[in-house]
């Protein structure tokens, strides 16, 4: 009992700095100015600005943002593609933007499930992009800075978070030109493709440290599959009550196979994603205990050598990995280099 009156007087206390902090904030907001040097008087400072709709209504937000604070994994990596390195970031979706792109410097880790409203109030964004799942919140975060909130597209899901994440930013002509790269590459993809391999069904799998899991039908990799006239299997074109739960904080879900139903993830050409968060000796180990198992041995896929592994960049966010798994693309189905592929 005691225990749980401390919890709860320490959530009061942090409630209350906050709510400190959001007041001292918005008088901060406010430049005093002398008129003719007799009289005092407070004029807010004139920028540039734009109107975005979003789940909330309407935000007036900088038509330039230059402090971007982005609360979620689906939107760090549009924001990074479409040129803004942004000031704060839950610090596991830094950590995956940083395998795409490199060392990133300037990111402050602001949380994942909970923002740290304290510290984005520190940092003094001037926009913060989260999704749905933060309208309990969004009356503090829109105290701290102007504050758009998108959704998830469950027929779109990455292009529907590059679009949005253009809009706030007012970078949507950089989001058509990304776009258009794409679809030029998947264009040349198809029409190098044979009819033969067109009809060849396609499996997706990933291994982690907890076993094998199938991506479902709102995935990152369906959805450049669907764009590339590539087909699935029939298992992995369904929703669950999994990835209801998981649109609403942007991320992709996946349903684990038992051991028994490996055969779930057969098919005539097979990518298996070995890139987790496991090391390197952990992730040799997991493969070869997969590898060594009789039931992989009776896949198809397996005895006609048409197992491609692949990196992490197959559960991305954004243009930047939906590239990379372009290159795989023309790389393991037409045997060419990526390069030749631009």
């Amino acid at each position: 009992m005691a225990i749980v009156k401390v919890n709860i007087i320490l959530r009061w206390r942090s409630l209350i700095a906050v709510l400190l902090l959001l007041f001292l904030c918005s008088c901060s907001l406010w430049k005093p100015s002398h008129n003719n040097g007799h009289s005092l008087t407070f004029s807010p400072s004139l920028v540039d600005v734009r109107v975005v709709k979003h789940v909330m209504g309407e935000t007036i937000v900088p038509a330039h943002p230059q402090r971007v604070a982005v609360l979620v994994h689906a939107l760090l990596e549009p924001t990074f593609a479409l040129g803004v390195t942004p000031i704060a970031a839950p610090k596991d979706a830094v950590s995956d933007l940083e395998r795409l792109v490199g060392k990133l410097r300037g990111i402050e880790d602001v949380g994942l499930e909970s923002p740290n409203l304290e510290k984005l109030l520190r940092l003094k964004p001037d926009l913060i992009l989260g999704l749905s799942s933060h309208q309990d919140i969004y009356p503090l975060l829109s105290h701290i800075a102007p504050t758009v909130l998108g959704t998830f597209n469950p027929m779109a899901p990455w292009k529907g978070f590059l679009a949005f994440t253009a809009d706030a930013l007012g970078k949507t002509q950089s989001a058509q030109q990304l776009m258009n790269n794409y679809y030029a590459r998947l264009a040349k993809l198809r029409a190098s493709i044979s009819q033969r391999l067109l009809t060849k069904v396609v499996s997706v799998a990933e291994l982690r440290s907890d076993g094998i899991f199938l991506p479902e039908a709102a995935s990152f990799e369906g959805e450049i599959f669907k764009d590339a006239g590539i087909q699935r299997p029939p298992n992995q074109l369904l929703y669950s009550e999994t990835s209801k739960r998981m649109r609403l904080g942007g991320r992709y879900a996946f349903l684990r196979i038992p051991e028994e139903l490996l055969s779930e993830i057969d098919g005539d050409i097979l990518f298996l994603v070995t890139e987790d968060l496991m090391s390197r000796q952990n992730l040799n180990l997991e493969l070869q205990k997969l590898k060594a198992s009789l039931l992989w041995s009776k896949l198809k896929v397996v005895q006609h050598n048409s197992v491609h592994e692949v990196g992490f960049y197959w559960r991305g966010m954004g243009p930047i990995s939906a590239n990379r798994v372009i290159d795989d693309l023309y790389r393991y189905l037409l045997h060419v280099s990526p390069s030749s592929s631009n």
